[in-house]
């Protein structure tokens, strides 16, 4: 994983937002990334509360309780109580908003692309309900198995709420008011991978109209996970190692769990068709551009040397006399 660049978000005031996240990392592979990485989410969430599986690292959960981000754990391995314990928690903290997110997306969010994390959450204070999904290419980024399941899943789930183009529900990421977040956990009842689907359908009913932005830094996490195997095989080599015929068999059974899981909530809270309103990409400032901001102004003020170097006023420059 690539050190986190920080940006400034040190010196910036904290969103009035919670994140809340889980975590599932049994060997601590995240550690030291979420050690780096702890003032950063200080310094953007006004709280952080983060619900660990029961077989996750004790260092990692040291380390989340002494920075005060911990939100306990959950009884059984299971996701549903354990999504739901996020939430809870991130809701005690007092902020106006909650944005829930992995964590291990979100410390891959804060190193690639952190302006655009900022941006994002400040944009949520203009929406009762902002969802956060992939750009095509971030969702792109994932190995095949689980980019095209995904795929069909979201495009089923768009077909259901009748929008003319899919959106990406899966991450999951969305930021909600204290009242929607509350809703939403009266609501959730599902309990292993059909929760993705819950939360898609409980979202897409918690106003009339929901806010949809797509972020390029919702690309694959998981390698970050795999550092070392990463760099000996090239993330290509290893993305495709994932295409074996029990991983496909594996996201074919998760994506239909995740449809499973949204008809069967659709049919508790109805909608009739969402309105989903779509919201221009952040574009961030590149470094490329602000480099050729500067070659252009170097180009039109050209650097003299020092005046000792310069010829005299009205004197020609001479070639030296050829070598004899």
């Amino acid at each position: 994983m690539r050190p986190i660049r920080r940006r400034g978000l040190q010196h910036a005031r904290p969103l009035d937002v919670a994140l809340a996240a889980t975590l599932h990392d049994p060997p601590g592979a995240l550690a030291d990334a979420l050690d780096h990485v702890l003032p950063d989410l200080a310094a953007l969430y006004r709280g952080v509360a983060v619900a660990t599986s029961p077989p996750t690292s004790k260092r990692v959960v040291s380390l989340l309780a002494r920075a005060g981000m911990h939100a306990g754990s959950v009884a059984s391995n299971r996701r549903g109580p354990l999504y739901r314990l996020s939430i809870r928690g991130a809701l005690a903290t007092g902020a106006a908003r909650v944005h829930y997110l992995d964590l291990d997306r979100t410390i891959h969010w804060l190193a690639r692309a952190p302006r655009e994390l900022r941006a994002a959450l400040r944009l949520a204070a203009r929406h009762p309900v902002l969802v956060l999904g992939r750009t095509a290419k971030a969702h792109r980024s994932h190995h095949l198995p689980l980019w095209s399941t995904e795929v069909v899943a979201n495009r089923l789930i768009a077909a259901r709420l009748e929008l003319a183009r899919p959106i990406d529900v899966l991450v999951p990421s969305f930021v909600l008011g204290r009242d929607a977040a509350a809703r939403l956990l009266a609501r959730s009842r599902a309990r292993d991978a059909a929760m993705y689907g819950e939360w898609a359908a409980l979202v897409a009913a918690l106003d009339d109209e929901i806010a949809y932005l797509e972020c390029r830094g919702l690309e694959w996490e998981t390698p970050d996970r795999h550092r070392r195997a990463v760099r000996r095989a090239g993330l290509a080599a290893w993305r495709r190692r994932q295409e074996t015929p029990a991983e496909w068999q594996l996201r074919i059974a998760i994506a239909a769990d995740f449809v499973g899981g949204f008809a069967r909530t659709l049919a508790r809270f109805p909608i009739v068709a969402a309105r989903v309103r779509r919201l221009p990409p952040r574009a961030p400032v590149s470094v490329p551009s602000r480099m050729a901001h500067a070659a252009r102004r170097t180009r039109a003020v050209p650097r003299r040397g020092p005046r000792s170097a310069r010829p005299p006023r009205g004197s020609r420059r001479r070639s030296p006399p050829p070598a004899r």
